[in-house]
């Protein structure tokens, strides 16, 4: 059970009235018993009443007023019952009605105030003898019993209260010997839990860290137990491929032996080419001598052609004396005729005669007409056997140039078909080598293929090992998780126990906030200054509100979150920011584990406290953290430091500058693998990974 000082005030206060209102009750009973049976009148009993009851219910009202944990109802009860008690202890006859303040006085031994008891041994002593003194003046009991009893009245009090002041004082060093050894006690309990408390963000620390290496541990492991198994598969197909080929290369083997027979043959028939090529070579030397004759003979032709169209204007121009003969024995012919007319019937002879050769003249004519056209047509012709000839000549003549020419070509071939036999001969004996060689491949493919035996062996071995790795990592994931909710279970108790509380926010830490009324809108913002019961906030997103809200807060710190529920926040009028009243201890859990997704993006790394920058590569990112490569000697120790980094290109341009705390940082031959945890999660980031290894 929780300490709590107005508790144990407010109890005392109970008891204390309930033991003066059981006295007021007796002896109202007692005193009402010796007032019928005469020995007090009814009005002395109406005083006594009156006395009695008016402080005790003076005392419930202030009860009620001020509360039962005030500290004045103490001092109402000793008044009040004390002038009830000095008015009994005068009217009474009893000699032992002084002991009715016994039973009061040990009870206000449970308020344990040394000063209040002396003060109300001091009251009672006046009170007692201010009865001593009325008694022995006014009611004249002065007999020497009356004073042997006012001297053990006063005896008697004086040293109860002796005892009760002693008592007190005994209980006040006790309770105060107790409560500075549990002062000490508590304050070794509050260096062990704050050292706890470190201890267990440490482990979680160190167990963030190792669930972060053993997440990418699994991730490479799987990595390469899945490059194992593919180069198993691989393996396999190449011990298929070399089991094939090993069957190809005999075969090729086999066809380069049919090859090579073949290439025997193939020089054979070459040689044999290179003689039926210069049988070629000699006939077309026999055909370029023909062409030469066939050349000489055209000029021959040519020669007599021209002659023959000499000869031809010969006998044109003696056709043209014909004519002319002709003409002049028609003339002949007409003349005779005109002298037979001139002669009559003596001349008839004559002119039958000159008729006839005028007829033969005229045919003569005629006869050297169509010699004329004869000749003229043979003329056209001979034009165009002249002009034949000629193209004829010259198609020789080219033919002639093409035959010589292929006569070259055909000696060329004859040399190339004689190195090519040469070649020939060179490819036959290299073949003989590759025949050779392919012999040794096949060797060598026999031993190649019993390497890739044992290099399967073996991957399969690593196969296996690396499964167990996994298997490893995965029991190891397991038992992290199992520390892990321990430590958040002993930060859960620590929490309830009031060890972690408002206290540990300290300013700059990330906070959101969820009013009541719509808990699906988050706010995010950061602390400002923390009170004993108030966290200051500036909020990324202005609220305005007036009256206080009812809304739930989350505090990162660490690697845990702080959560109340149902606080109230409002907004100061004067500053602006918002002021949250927290009441109670916080609900302590874990900040949740999200899956990382590799990333090679390049990244600007700024340090918040020097504003050093360097350049660096990202390694992988998560909701609520990253890790990247850097070979700057700064970060071979720099846990703990606060930095700013900036994503190069990219994918969510608006989460590309994110903060982080470096939580660890190890060296990979000068090239440092750096891992930070953000401030707070980041759900943007978080659906990005999700989609990435969706």
């Amino acid at each position: 059970m929780n300490y709590d000082e107005n508790v144990f005030k407010a109890k005392a206060n109970i008891k204390a009235r309930r033991i003066w209102l059981v006295f007021s009750l007796l002896l109202t009973a007692n005193y009402g018993a010796d007032m019928s049976n005469g020995l007090y009148p009814s009005k002395q009993y109406l005083y006594f009443v009156l006395l009695c009851w008016i402080p005790f219910f003076i005392g419930e009202l202030f009860l009620k007023i001020k509360g039962k944990t005030t500290d004045i109802y103490r001092y109402i009860l000793v008044l009040g019952y004390g002038i009830f008690y000095t008015y009994l202890l005068c009217t009474t006859a009893s000699p032992i009605a002084f002991t009715y303040i016994l039973p009061v006085t040990s009870l206000l031994i449970i308020f344990k105030d040394r000063k209040f008891m002396l003060q109300c041994g001091i009251a009672n002593t006046i009170s007692v003898a201010i009865s001593i003194i009325y008694r022995y003046m006014v009611l004249s009991c002065t007999t020497a019993t009356d004073v042997k009893n006012y001297q053990l009245q006063i005896s008697c009090l004086i040293l109860c209260y002796i005892c009760y002041i002693m008592s007190i004082r005994h209980l006040n060093e006790a309770d105060g010997a107790l409560t500075d050894s549990i002062k000490d006690d508590l304050h070794r309990v509050v260096n062990t839990v704050e050292k706890v408390k470190t201890a267990s963000n440490n482990v979680m620390d160190g167990i963030t860290v190792v669930r972060e290496l053993a997440n990418e541990n699994k991730h490479g492991s799987d990595v390469v137990l899945k490059g194992m198994n593919n180069l198993t598969n691989n393996n396999q197909e190449l011990q298929n491929r070399t089991t094939s080929s090993l069957d190809m290369t005999t075969d090729i083997n086999s066809q380069v032996e049919h090859v090579g027979s073949m290439i025997q043959e193939m020089v054979s028939l070459t040689n044999e080419s290179i003689h039926h090529a210069q049988v070629s070579s000699a006939d077309l030397e026999s055909l370029v001598t023909t062409a030469g004759t066939m050349s000489r003979l055209s000029n021959e032709v040519e020669q007599v052609l021209t002659e023959f169209t000499s000869e031809f204007e010969k006998v044109k121009s003696e056709t043209g004396t014909i004519d002319n003969i002709s003409g002049q024995t028609n003339l002949l012919a007409l003349n005779a005729s005109i002298e037979a007319a001139r002669a009559g019937e003596a001349g008839k002879g004559f002119a039958v005669v000159a008729e006839e050769i005028r007829t033969l003249s005229t045919e003569t004519k005629a006869s050297s007409k169509q010699i004329q056209d004869a000749l003229m047509r043979l003329d056209e012709i001979s034009g165009k056997m002249t002009k034949s000839i000629e193209e004829t000549l010259k198609l020789i003549q080219l033919t002639l140039e093409k035959v010589t020419l292929t006569g070259e070509n055909v000696n060329k071939i004859t040399a190339d078909s004689s190195q090519m036999g040469e070649h020939i001969q060179v490819i036959d004996n290299a073949i003989k080598e590759v025949e050779t060689s392919n012999r040794q491949l096949v060797e060598n493919m026999k031993y190649i293929s019993e390497i890739v035996d044992t290099m399967t062996l073996c991957i399969h071995d690593s196969d296996d090992i690396s499964q167990r790795m996994v298997s490893k990592y995965d029991e190891s994931a397991n038992n992290i998780n199992s520390i892990e909710n321990e430590i958040q279970a002993l930060m859960c108790k620590l929490g309830i126990g009031g060890f972690m509380g408002i206290e540990d926010i300290n300013p700059g830490m990330k906070a959101t906030i969820r009013l009541t009324e719509n808990p699906d809108h988050v706010f995010h913002g950061e602390v400002l200054k923390q009170y004993s019961n108030q966290i200051i906030l500036s909020l990324e997103e202005k609220l305005s509100f007036r009256n206080n809200k009812s809304c739930s807060i989350q505090i990162t710190v660490g690697n845990v979150l702080y959560c109340w529920d149902n606080v109230s926040v409002h907004v100061d009028k004067t500053t602006s920011d918002f002021v949250v009243e927290i009441t109670g201890s916080p609900n302590i859990l874990n900040r949740r584990k999200y899956p990382r997704a590799d990333l090679s993006n390049f990244c600007n790394i700024t340090v918040k406290n020097t504003g050093e920058t360097f350049q660096g590569r990202m390694e992988n990112i998560s909701a609520n953290g990253f890790a990247f490569l850097c070979d700057a000697p700064f970060f071979a120790d720099s846990k703990g430091t606060d930095i700013l980094l900036n994503i190069l290109s990219f994918d969510l341009p608006d989460q590309a500058a994110l903060e982080g705390h470096i939580i660890r940082s190890s060296d990979d031959e000068g090239m440092y693998i750096v891992g930070c945890q953000m401030p707070e999660d980041n759900m943007a980031i978080k659906d990005y990974v999700d989609q990435l290894l969706g």
